[in-house]
């Protein structure tokens, strides 16, 4: 093969002058080059198949020709522009712009990693520019820190699109797959094809990479690397601070579990304009030992208040700047706007009906409020809005299902000074605070069920409920029969609601199937788990089953049941579907330490 030292002379397609090499990899030479049809300074890719031989180069051309053209039929500020596509001496070479920049792979190398809100800044960027290919029909294939250019002029823009590796099932061993293993995504490591889903898991790893400064899954060799991807879950984001919700959502081993674009463009959204509202403001009291170590994000992990935490007073408090903001930032609403559901006064209900409790109805919007001292040990608070935009999400679901129990006020009831038994302070006690007369021998209590280290048994003294709550772990708002409780160690947008039915059904497991139908297709991204009888109480049902909300793919558990007494309560249990075995723990506790009113 000609040497790169003569091709100094060499022209393409008679115009394009080879003048020096400026990068190499896996696929193939980049070249500056001169058009001078056009008097101007391009780049030009040489690509090159190391591995392949005979037929298997012709394939690889002809796919590699067809996708680069594909690419230069559309434009996008974040995409390199494609000038021309060429075959000659048996190989594609791709006329692209020459971009004055930095390859984000050589900024991590050199400078170390970025700040969380230039990566958020770039993996937006990179998002939109990945949509609009694939809304095109391309698919990148090798999306990696190095295929990302950090433009002289600030642009981000994602580069060597359609001429990345382009594998069959029996081709795992070319260079350009093995070469990069840390961002090629598990179902192209297993020989399937590549899809949408794999780029967007390989801009899950490259942003982990730009904030961590490794890849998620570095082994050190490709091989242990590949297993890694295949079998292991991401090393922890140590510096990811509230991004790490999106990262998680995007490294989801099953392609149908990662985030999609519009939830991750909402994410990222968010991210950017709470950095930008906290970068305007000042002295704010950080909590200590609960905030990340990055100061860029202490003043996201504190409530946004701009004044020291304050107790919880009995009148409605003034919103917080981030709750008052957060309905006119895009991030904030639902994934997929739809009608209001009819108020429960408004719409017909028989005496002999069935009604069951469940989430919040659509004018139960609860909107966090300032937490107090004891909510916020432990807890970051960067995904703070992001539970506030979930529970708002659970409202509208619940709306649409008709499961409200009890219309309640027009405004949500403030944080009462008497919500738990004890100061989170202090040591937890294993009693509950008050004694039922009677307990169904089906319902674990805390005498029978141990309170784990730093639980706390919480009594409702308005409704009379008791339930033991982790370390942190407080009443944030409550509605009519809804109470509503978060704390700290669970997914960011993680909650426990309680509510007690005003007129509860016989059955819980046949309201819930009859409830069910009238879910599919009403709200984004829902799929029913399973609705199934458990053995608690007299009676109850678990009805399980995930749904897209802005923080993330989420997972429901919603226990309706009768008591011995008569009443009736759902236990609806709320988190990240990416956390949901590592918090199950949470539910099952909170079940087993539950007891009704008398």
């Amino acid at each position: 093969m000609t040497s790169d030292r003569k091709r100094d002379d060499r022209r393409i397609a008679g115009r394009y002058h080879l003048q020096e090499p400026i990068g190499r990899g896996g696929m193939g030479i980049v070249w500056r080059a001169h058009d001078e049809l056009l008097d101007r300074t391009v780049a030009v890719k040489e690509v090159r198949y190391a591995a392949a031989l005979g037929d298997e180069v012709q394939l690889l051309n002809r796919r590699t020709m067809r996708e680069a053209r594909a690419a230069a039929r559309f434009e996008h500020p974040n995409v390199i522009v494609v000038h021309d596509v060429i075959e000659e001496d048996g190989r594609p070479w791709i006329v692209m712009q020459l971009v004055p920049s930095r390859s984000l792979g050589a900024v991590i190398k050199e400078d170390g990693p970025l700040p969380a809100k230039r990566v958020a800044e770039i993996g937006l960027a990179m998002l939109e520019a990945l949509h609009r290919a694939h809304e095109s029909g391309v698919m990148h294939r090798d999306v990696k820190p190095e295929n990302v250019l950090l433009a002289d002029d600030g642009r981000v823009v994602l580069t060597d699109f359609g001429i990345a590796t382009l594998e069959t099932e029996t081709q795992l061993t070319m260079t350009g797959l093995a070469g990069t293993p840390a961002f090629i995504a598990p179902e192209r490591l297993k020989g399937l094809p590549a899809r949408s889903e794999s780029d967007l898991w390989s801009l899950g790893a490259t942003l982990y990479t730009a904030i961590e400064g490794r890849s998620p899954h570095d082994r050190g060799m490709a091989l242990a690397t590949m297993h890694a991807v295949l079998n292991d879950e991401p090393d922890p984001a140590k510096h990811a601070g509230t991004l790490a919700p999106l990262i998680d959502g995007l490294l989801a081993k099953e392609p149908v579990q990662r985030l999609s674009y519009d939830e991750a463009a909402r994410m990222l959204r968010r991210f950017i304009a709470q950095m930008r509202m906290a970068e305007t403001r000042v002295d704010l009291e950080v909590p200590e030992d609960d905030t990340p170590t990055d100061p860029t994000l202490r003043a996201i992990a504190v409530p946004q208040t701009g004044t020291k935490l304050q107790a919880p007073v009995e009148e409605p408090a003034e919103p917080t700047r981030w709750a008052a903001r957060e309905p006119s930032l895009e991030a904030a609403r639902p994934l997929r706007q739809e009608p209001p559901a009819p108020r429960r006064e408004q719409r017909e209900q028989s005496e002999d009906e069935d009604f069951w409790l469940g989430a919040p109805g659509p004018d139960d919007l609860p909107v966090p409020e300032q937490p107090t001292q004891g909510s916020v040990a432990g807890r970051r608070f960067g995904p703070i809005l992001g539970v506030g935009a979930a529970v708002v999400l659970v409202a509208a679901v619940a709306g649409y299902l008709g499961l409200r129990s009890n219309t309640g006020p027009e405004t949500p009831t403030p944080k009462k000074q008497h919500v738990s038994s004890a100061p989170t302070t202090q040591k937890p006690t294993q009693e509950p605070t008050q004694k039922q007369s009677s307990t169904p021998t089906a319902t674990p209590t805390p005498s029978t069920a141990a309170l784990p280290d730093g639980w706390k048994q919480y009594k409702d003294k308005e409704m009379g409920f008791s339930v033991a709550l982790p370390k942190g772990w407080d009443e944030y708002t409550r509605r009519g029969n809804q109470v509503y409780f978060r704390g700290p160690g669970a997914g960011p947008n993680a909650f426990l609601m309680i509510e007690e039915a005003s007129k509860p059904g016989s059955d819980p497991y046949k309201d819930w199937k009859k409830q069910e139908k009238s879910a599919d297709g009403r709200f984004g991204g829902y799929k029913l788990i399973g609705i199934k009888k458990v053995d608690y109480m007299k009676a109850a049902a678990d009805w399980e089953f995930t749904w897209n909300t802005n923080t993330g793919k989420t997972h429901v558990r919603n226990r309706g049941f009768l008591t011995d007494n008569g009443r009736g309560y759902a236990l609806y249990w709320h988190n990240l579907a990416s956390r949901w075995k590592k918090d199950l723990h949470f539910f099952d506790t909170f079940a087993a330490t539950f007891k009704p009113a008398k």
